[in-house]
């Protein structure tokens, strides 16, 4: 089962040890207080690329590097186990389709693991759409570079989009398979996150992973009430719902 899923309540004054906050939201970091226990920084892949269909992170890769670091440093002295994730290119938004998407996030780990070397990195392994082959290749390249002598939390980053639970399942399957061959060589655990699965297949990949994300929208009451969260208490409500089903896997929530 997942030892952590990582997320963010709708308000600060909702608490959560587990949280995800977004660099590209910078609002998202006002969660962040002592009482967390762990915090990961995610790159905003889904309002870069998908929302506002940029190609490229505002003011260029090595700015957004740069900025996931400065944050990582500040964050830490809060949250002693944090975590930043490196920008990485996704290959599932069709209508923001990115060349070169697996070549551009291993010039950004390269850039990042090499100018801010202190951070603790997750290394998003990222693939073409649909192709796990591409992407158990990647953590080939990233493993035979040496990049995981030095870090050891890696992503599966190609599952946010993805409504098909086969494929978001073998996925994780495959990647955990080759992170376990690499985990004996190496002496380490090395933990694996997966980026926004659907919640549907939480507990089909649950076994093979250590952590996943999901964040509560104002979509969440659209099944309830027939309508986008508005008001204050519809939105505290989609995240009760939301807790209620990261409990059916994360065991070490109360119940």
């Amino acid at each position: 089962m997942f030892v952590i899923v990582y997320t963010r309540p709708p308000y600060p004054e909702i608490k959560y040890p587990y949280l995800i906050v977004n660099l590209f939201d910078e609002t998202s970091f006002r969660h962040v207080t002592p009482g967390v226990k762990s915090v990961i920084i995610d790159s905003g892949v889904y309002s870069v690329f998908s929302r506002l269909s940029l190609k490229e992170y505002p003011g260029g890769f090595t700015r957004w590097i740069h900025k996931a670091a400065t944050w990582w440093h500040k964050i830490k002295k809060i949250v002693p186990d944090t975590y930043a994730t490196i920008p990485d290119y996704p290959a599932d938004y069709a209508h923001n389709i990115i060349e070169n998407n697996i070549e551009k996030t291993i010039r950004n780990i390269e850039y990042a693991v090499k100018h801010h070397p202190q951070v603790r990195w997750i290394i998003p392994i990222q693939g073409r759409y649909n192709d796990i082959l591409s992407m158990v290749k990647m953590l080939k390249y990233i493993e035979d570079t040496g990049i995981l002598d030095a870090y050891d939390y890696v992503a599966v980053a190609n599952a946010c989009t993805s409504k098909n639970p086969k494929f978001i399942h073998d996925s994780v399957v495959i990647i955990n398979k080759r992170v376990k061959q690499i985990e004996k060589k190496k002496g380490k655990k090395i933990k694996i996150h997966v980026f926004g699965p659907s919640i549907n297949t939480w507990k089909l990949i649950s076994p093979h992973a250590d952590s996943a994300d999901a964040i509560v929208t104002n979509y969440w009451c659209l099944p309830t009430i027939g309508k986008m969260c508005t008001k204050k208490e519809e939105k505290i409500k989609a995240w009760e719902t939301l807790l209620q089903r990261i409990k059916e896997v994360d065991t070490s929530l109360p119940a």
